[in-house]
């Protein structure tokens, strides 16, 4: 896993100086042609874009938080999208077309809570890719490719699957120094990509949620995200939702309050 995103508020060489620090590294300057700051593996390019080193889905936390830490004690901001890469390993043609499916089955609440306003995936990427039977990566890669040819997928996709250097990037997340955001967006990023690979099909269909925290919640219970393990990443994926987490209904509420009183009566 990697995370790429833009730093402002300090100079490169800034930057490079204090992850350096962090992760107990040397910077070097690489000069022409590219320009960029090297720190072990860590990368800040001529755009003050940061990519960090691959690591382990538990190392990274840690190591990100450090630096991360001392990036917001430090001054820096920041700014633009988060991008958050995993490698395609074990994937097949219709596990790709399972994991664009996810999230657009439930991309309206995926939106909300990560405050964005765009589409993550459009719907006409949908519709072709569901359209015929895709079992390898040549296929999907052929279908994708014959549909922008022929101008029936049409739109952006902060989705990119990218079938040439094998990884998938999501970049639908707003750049954070929030080590508990970005782990959260990170876990999410995980959940789908290892939920998209076991089933065998996932439905495009979007359904409206009346009650968006309780609809998200069943959504994140479903990727895996079970127990306390998960517990601070839940909340933060679901602190930007209208509604009840606990109950699906105002109604469900209700009932469950009026219960509780008559025990308490009772006792």
């Amino acid at each position: 896993m990697n995370y790429s995103f833009k730093v402002t508020g300090l100079e490169r060489k800034q930057v490079a100086s204090v992850i350096a620090e962090a992760i107990g590294e040397q910077a070097h300057y690489s000069g022409a042609p590219s320009f960029n700051y090297i720190v072990g593996d860590w990368t800040i390019d001529r755009n003050g874009i940061v990519t960090t080193s691959e690591t382990g889905f538990q190392e990274e936390h840690v190591t990100l938080r450090m630096v991360l830490d001392a990036l917001n004690i430090a001054g820096a901001k920041a700014e633009g999208n988060l991008t958050i890469i995993l490698p395609m390993s074990a994937h097949t043609g219709n596990s790709l077309r399972n994991l664009v499916n996810l999230i657009f089955s439930k991309q309206h609440l995926i939106q909300k809570a990560l405050a964005r306003q765009e589409d993550i995936i459009p719907a006409s990427l949908v519709k072709v890719i569901n359209s015929v039977p895709i079992e390898s990566l040549e296929e999907f890669a052929g279908i994708i490719n014959t549909g922008i040819d022929a101008g029936t997928i049409i739109g952006n996709s902060d989705l990119d699957i990218d079938l040439v250097d094998k990884v998938i990037r999501f970049t639908f997340f707003d750049a954070s120094l929030d080590a508990e955001e970005i782990h959260a967006f990170s876990i999410l990023c995980w959940q789908l990509n290892e939920q998209a690979k076991k089933q065998k099909f996932s439905s495009i269909k979007q359904k409206e949620s009346p009650n968006e925290c309780y609809s998200m919640r069943c959504y994140l219970l479903k990727l895996g995200f079970i127990g306390t393990k998960y517990k601070a990443a839940r909340k933060t994926l679901l602190s930007k939702l209208d509604g009840s987490s606990a109950f699906r209904t105002p109604e469900a509420q209700q009932a469950a309050e009026a219960k509780r009183k008559g025990q308490r009566l009772n006792a």
